[in-house]
């Protein structure tokens, strides 16, 4: 981990990893893009508004035998309430998502693969990623609210893009998120909150 002054406030950065290109400062709230060993002032993030989610910076976890950190977090708003995508770091060097929404978990990362037109996807319709069929379940306008922590781009704060959620057999997930062009997509499977093996979680008052 590397430590750098905010060029707002002063206060010291941390960066835990040569993955994640820009953090947020625990103290300003400003974004600071990292150019080598150089920090950039690129804005200032909202305050992220309460969500009841039990995950924290810092949560240590484990997904299919791998070993993660939560680094970061980017809180998002949908016509059905607020979305968390949290930055995971694993061990072996990965960087991961954890999406979590009304309750329900999925991990994924980054594919590389193309992206379809945002005009042909609707509810119910078929799409191939990365060799397997996935269905839309629904295409949304959501809202980059606010992020906290390290993040492995600049997010577009206060702005809103299209996304659209992809199941398919067996669990498996998918999100393609217009947010940028050209867009991405990001595949991975649904998980059960007590299959990820937390520790580090926020204490909820009612949680066994």
């Amino acid at each position: 981990m590397t430590e750098r002054k905010c060029p707002s406030c002063g206060a010291m950065v941390p960066f835990r990893t040569s993955i994640n290109l820009l953090a947020i400062c625990l103290f300003c709230r400003s974004l600071v893009q990292r150019k080598d060993l150089d920090l950039e002032k690129l804005g200032v993030s909202a305050q992220l508004q309460p969500d009841g989610s039990p995950v924290l910076l810092g949560a240590r976890g484990v997904y299919r035998g791998a070993p993660f950190e939560v680094v970061g977090r980017l809180q998002l708003q949908t016509p059905r309430g607020f979305w968390n995508e949290w930055s995971l770091m694993f061990a072996d060097g990965r960087q991961g998502w954890l999406g979590e929404a009304q309750g329900t978990y999925a991990v994924s990362f980054k594919a590389d693969d193309n992206v379809p037109a945002l005009a042909d996807l609707r509810p119910g319709a078929k799409v191939e990623i990365l060799g397997r069929s996935y269905e839309v379940r629904e295409v949304v306008d959501a809202k980059y609210l606010a992020a906290e922590g390290e993040l492995p781009f600049k997010p577009p704060l206060g702005q809103t893009a299209p996304s659209a959620d992809l199941i398919g057999a067996d669990g498996a997930f998918g999100t393609l998120d217009y947010s940028d062009n050209p867009a991405s997509v990001f595949i991975g499977e649904y998980q059960a909150f007590e299959a990820l093996s937390f520790t580090g979680l926020k204490v909820i008052e009612g949680w066994a």
